[in-house]
């Protein structure tokens, strides 16, 4: 008797730490008036935030990287940006939260909240090894540009799991942005040769 009790115990610790370790963060986008609209996000876990807003081009309008923290709160005004689409990111850790936003005649329309994981970039003197995992499965594209100009670019596929390594060899020293495209987002990096 005294086994089966201490097996219900042990189990229920067990499904209450998963349960509380699998919980996502939480990401509003709620329209305040006018053009503007308030991003809040919350979560259980400490972490390092990168929030970012971008327009239908991919153009950052807006980058914060904060230290670790469990919540973050913005006001964001779009009556000088216009009327368009806009995506909204927070990353934490190796993943992130995205809301897409449609801004028309002073009304925001927001999405519903589409979690990702984010690419993994290592450095090794002139080879960057890209790691991605795909869970949309749809196809990923990797480009990569110097002063706004596409130097080279690849479809890495479409597979869950996606591998590659660049070989930066043949390129002038300089600076250069890798950005992985997904289902979801923009997924950039910056080297320097």
């Amino acid at each position: 008797m005294k086994t089966k009790i201490w097996t219900v115990i042990v189990l229920a610790f067990f499904v209450a730490g998963a349960a509380s370790a699998t919980e996502l963060p939480k990401m509003s986008v709620v329209q305040v008036k006018g053009n503007t609209a308030m991003l809040a996000y919350s979560s259980a876990k400490e972490a390092p935030l990168q929030v970012t807003l971008t327009n239908a081009d991919g153009e950052v309008l807006y980058h914060n990287q904060t230290k670790r923290q469990t919540a973050f709160k913005k006001m964001f005004d779009f009556s000088e940006l216009g009327d368009g689409l806009y995506c909204l990111s927070v990353n934490y850790g190796n993943e992130s939260i995205n809301r897409i936003m449609s801004v028309k005649d002073e009304k925001i329309t927001v999405s519903s909240a589409s979690h990702c994981y984010e690419p993994y970039f290592r450095v090794n003197d002139k080879m960057v090894n890209v790691s991605f995992l795909n869970t949309w499965q749809k196809p990923v594209f990797i480009n990569v540009y110097q002063n706004g100009e596409r130097i080279k670019g690849a479809n890495l596929g479409r597979d869950i799991s996606i591998h590659t390594m660049l070989d930066f060899g043949q390129l002038k020293k300089g600076t250069y942005e890798i950005v992985l495209t997904d289902y979801v987002k923009h997924h950039s990096y910056t080297v320097a040769l």
